[in-house]
């Protein structure tokens, strides 16, 4: 398979060289020069303006937050239609992140295109104690199956954290105290000397937080805090007009106090989980023929590991638990793309991935001790990619391409996706469709899990767990002031991963989610705007057409950000309806129904000068009562104040 590829690969190579030679000589010289793009975004891995973007996607710019976001997920990723946050306490619980309805890890988490997914958790999904925006210019959410271009994981979409780039020289201070005994400090520096450029920011956070374990129930009352140290380092170098080379570097230290479980008596006082980052990522840039054939190779190295401790105390005299959980993962990538003209670009590349991890879990009781232990295992997988993007005139942008994986246990995947994109100026109006495959890879502990005392775990059989999914929308400018987004989305997920105690994972789930994402931006005052967006979503387990737990029928948000001279305000209202969940505190476990949620929340940024700004922000304006999972607390009203000073 992977001489197939190889071929395969030198096939287009030399192809589209002749090709490309041939376009360039018959092409118009007026159109030698370099191609300019409006703006970067997902969808395309390549500079794409969104009005030609068919897909669903959404941009969070980092510069209109306030830094007292930086480590709030829940209140980050709010505001974006179809996309739903939840996390088992305050900051420092795990976290798990629906698109659509999905899984969540069947969301794929990048920084620069480079995977960041834990290679050791058992389902491969994020671990949202690694969230940082050190050196983030913006995050880009794309829904829908992405896997023709970022391969396994991208069933229901991608979120990329795209970096800041070379920038002016300056360096600033950030610093923040608020509710909870929480504070958190930033230093950014930027330079830049003759063709090099380099970035620097340093962070702290520090909580001491609220018991993960609601304290609506008995038993808890220990608060669980959570710090993070994190830094990034950046530089680039223009070697000459055509050939550019960066380097990227992110370090991160945390630590988060932890409960056993969630709802009555699950407090535990001292259990503890510390985690390790280290990414790398590498890019040589060049360009030949004029700009029109840009390579780029990508190289990215990761490592983590988890450590959790929770030792004996006086609710659990008799029980302690130690486990560490290591993972590295490697990338190796050749993008090519080439602008025949400026009516079609051709993109195809190769890629390399590798990933390790191995863990171990001990459990001491009065009923003896219990090990679950992980030898190292590896894994590789092998792809090629292919794009082509064409505009037949220039309200029309057609989008198609596919995607060979081959992975050293599964096989071969193959992926593909269309996407068109009509804009019909005469009505004010955008049309867009998109239709597209996605594929998951088993994760090391799915396929290799050891067996245990009671049974199978591991399977080595497994397939990839595979999508179909498409949506139809449309955006139209209802007047100067108003523009309406509507889209209807639909995707089948089958051969899903389900673990049965007995007899290990196997390949048997079936799920189907459906729904409108609408949104309404409006600007009906000078210095006010406003977003007021709603989902209605289905997600449904085929296997017996219950409703997949967690996931609210309803949710929606109204933001409205207003400026004035010095002063800018951003109120929020997020709707949260009801859904179901398992309360796994009682015997049999039993599904319950969470309440509906109304939350507030306001930011308020005054500029005393130039180089100096204050903060101020009030989380849960209204002090309300609810839980995103049964049996875990969310804070009640916050308030953190801050200032940010531009030293140079």
């Amino acid at each position: 398979m992977k001489k197939d590829l190889s071929a395969l690969s030198l096939i287009f190579l030399l192809g589209f060289t002749f090709f490309f030679q041939s376009t360039l000589q018959a092409d118009d010289q007026a159109q030698a020069t370099k191609i300019h793009h409006e703006i970067v975004v997902t969808a395309t891995r390549l500079e794409t303006p969104v009005k030609e973007t068919a897909s669903a996607i959404s941009v969070i710019k980092i510069e209109s937050l306030t830094s007292l976001k930086n480590f709030q997920p829940e209140t980050l990723f709010s505001g974006i239609p179809g996309v739903f946050y939840l996390q088992a306490g305050s900051v420092g619980g795990a976290g798990s992140f629906f698109i659509r309805g999905a899984n969540s890890e069947h969301t794929l988490f990048m920084i620069d295109g480079l995977e960041i997914n834990d290679p050791i958790s058992p389902s491969r999904s994020f671990n949202f104690n690694l969230l940082n925006l050190n050196l983030i210019d913006r995050i880009e959410i794309l829904r829908g199956p992405q896997s023709t271009l970022y391969g396994s994981d991208a069933l229901a979409g991608v979120v990329n954290f795209i970096s800041c780039d070379s920038g002016n020289k300056g360096a600033e201070l950030f610093a923040s105290f608020g509710s909870l005994q929480t504070w958190q400090g930033a230093f950014k520096l930027s330079q830049k000397f003759g063709r090099l450029n380099y970035q620097l920011e340093v962070n702290s956070f520090n909580s001491r937080g609220i018991s993960a374990a609601s304290h609506n129930y008995p038993g808890n009352t220990e608060p669980d805090g959570y710090k993070q140290q994190g830094a990034a380092v950046k530089f680039k170098y223009l070697i000459n007009d055509n050939i550019s080379f960066s380097w990227q570097t992110r370090a991160l230290l945390s630590r988060a106090e932890l409960d056993d479980f969630g709802g009555p008596y699950g407090d535990d006082p001292n259990y503890t989980q510390k985690t390790r980052f280290l990414f790398n990522r590498s890019e040589l840039n060049y360009f030949l023929f004029q700009h029109r054939w840009e390579q780029k190779l990508i190289w990215g190295l990761e490592e983590s590991r988890r450590d959790n401790n929770n030792p004996p105390d006086n609710l659990h005299p008799d029980e302690s638990e130690t486990a560490f959980y290591h993972s590295r993962f490697l990338k190796l990538d050749w993008q090519n793309n080439l602008y025949f003209s400026s009516r079609q670009t051709v993109l195809f590349g190769l890629e390399y991935k590798n990933e390790k991890g191995d863990s171990s879990d001990t459990y001491i009781s009065p009923w003896g001790t219990f090990n679950s232990n992980f030898p190292g295992k590896a894994a590789g997988l092998m792809a090629f990619y292919f794009q082509d993007v064409w505009k037949p005139w220039d309200s029309l942008s057609l989008i198609s391409g596919f995607r060979l994986d081959h992975h050293q246990q599964f096989g071969s995947a193959l992926t593909y996706r269309l996407a068109a994109n009509f804009d019909w100026p005469e009505i004010n109006t955008r049309f867009k469709a998109t239709v597209g495959t996605g594929f998951k890879a088993p994760s090391l502990y799915q396929l290799y899990a050891p067996p245990s005392y009671y049974g199978p775990i591991g399977n080595p059989d497994l397939k990839p767990e595979r999508n179909l999914g498409w949506d139809i929308g449309l955006e139209k400018n209802l007047s100067d002031k108003f523009q309406l987004s509507l889209t209807y989305f639909q995707s089948y997920y089958q051969n899903l991963i389900q673990f049965y105690f007995g007899s290990g994972y196997a390949n048997v789930g079936r799920a189907l989610s459906r729904g409108i994402e609408a949104s309404l931006n409006f600007n009906i005052l000078s210095g006010l705007l406003g977003q007021l967006g709603w989902t209605k979503l289905k997600a449904l387990d085929r296997s017996n057409n219950s409703e997949l737990l967690r996931r609210p029928r309803d949710s929606g948000f109204l933001k409205i950000n207003y400026k004035r001279r010095r002063a800018s305000a951003l109120a929020e209202l997020n709707y949260l309806g009801p859904r179901y969940d398992v309360n796994f505190s009682s015997y049999p476990p039993s599904t319950v129904k969470l309440q509906s949620a109304l939350v507030a929340n306001i930011s308020v940024l005054y500029d005393l000068n130039q180089k100096a700004e204050l903060l101020l922000q009030i989380s849960n304006l209204f002090n309300a009562r609810y839980e995103l999972i049964y049996g875990y607390g969310m804070p009640g009203t916050t308030i953190s104040t801050g200032f940010r000073l531009k030293l140079f």
